[in-house]
C-alpha cells in the first residue's frame, strides 16, 4: 500500500511539473508571436507622430533615439530615399516612437519632439530631423558627449515658425518633469520594452522587424512584399 501511494505521489509530483513547464514553453511562445505583430503594433502607435498617408495599407515604425548614431544615419541616409519611394506619394504611414537609451538626454529630446508634436503637428518633421542633425560628427561623441541640451532645443524652435503663444506651450510642456509629456515619453520607452525591441534604430514593416535597417533594398523589399499582399 505504501509503494502504491509513493508511485501515486511521484507519478503526480511529475504530471505537475510538466504542466508548469507546459504553461512557461506556451507563455514564452505566445509573448514572441505577439510582440511586434501588425495589428497589435498599430494599435499602440496611433498616438505616435506620424507621417504620409494615416492608415495606409503599410505602417513602418521606428524605433528610435535622438542620442543614437546609427538612428542620425539612418534618418540622413535611408529615411531620405523611403520618403521619396512610399511616404510622400501616400503608399506608406511611418510612424516614429521614443526609446530612452541615453538617459536624461534622450527623454529630454524625446520631451521636446513629443511636445511640439502636441502643439505645433505640422512642424514635427522639421524639428525630428533638425534634433538628427546637431548630432556630433564623431560617432562616439554622438552618445557620450554632452550636447543635447535645453539651450539646443530652445535654439531650434526658434528656427520654427511657430507663434510665440505655441513656443511657449511647447516649452511648458517639455520643462514639465511629471506632465502629460513627460509621461507619453516613458510610454514610448515602455512599448520599446513590452515589444522587445532588440536595438535603435529598430524598423517594423507591418509588425515584422527589417533584420538590417542600415540597408535600404532590404527595407524597401520587405515593403514590396507587404504592398503586393
Amino acid at each position: 500500500m505504501l509503494k502504491k501511494n509513493k508511485w501515486l505521489i511521484i507519478f503526480i509530483v511529475v504530471i505537475l511539473v510538466a504542466g508548469i513547464f507546459f504553461s512557461l514553453a506556451t507563455f514564452k511562445t505566445s509573448k514572441k508571436g505577439n510582440s511586434g505583430s501588425g495589428e497589435t503594433l498599430a494599435a499602440e502607435t496611433q498616438k505616435q507622430p506620424t507621417q504620409g498617408k494615416k492608415d495606409s495599407k503599410v505602417l513602418l515604425v521606428e524605433f528610435g533615439d535622438f542620442k543614437c548614431p546609427y538612428c542620425g544615419d539612418f534618418e540622413r541616409n535611408i529615411k531620405p530615399k523611403l520618403e521619396k519611394e512610399y511616404i510622400d506619394n501616400n503608399k506608406v504611414e511611418f510612424r516614429y516612437v521614443n526609446v530612452l537609451i541615453h538617459g536624461e538626454e534622450s527623454e529630454l529630446g524625446a520631451k521636446a519632439a513629443l511636445a511640439v508634436n502636441q502643439y505645433a503637428p505640422d512642424k514635427y518633421w522639421q524639428f525630428h530631423h533638425a534634433l538628427f542633425e546637431q548630432q556630433p560628427n564623431n560617432k562616439d561623441d554622438v552618445g557620450s558627449q554632452h550636447w543635447l541640451t535645453d539651450d539646443l532645443i530652445q535654439q531650434q524652435l526658434q528656427k520654427l515658425d511657430l507663434s510665440e503663444q505655441e513656443r511657449k506651450q511647447i516649452t511648458v510642456a517639455y520643462r514639465d518633469e511629471k506632465g502629460a509629456i513627460a509621461k507619453r515619453a516613458q510610454e514610448d520607452h515602455a512599448l520599446a520594452k513590452k515589444e522587445e525591441v532588440p536595438y535603435v534604430p529598430a524598423l517594423y514593416v507591418n509588425g515584422k522587424q527589417v533584420e538590417d535597417e542600415t540597408d535600404f533594398d532590404a527595407i524597401k523589399d520587405e515593403i514590396d512584399k507587404a504592398l503586393e499582399q
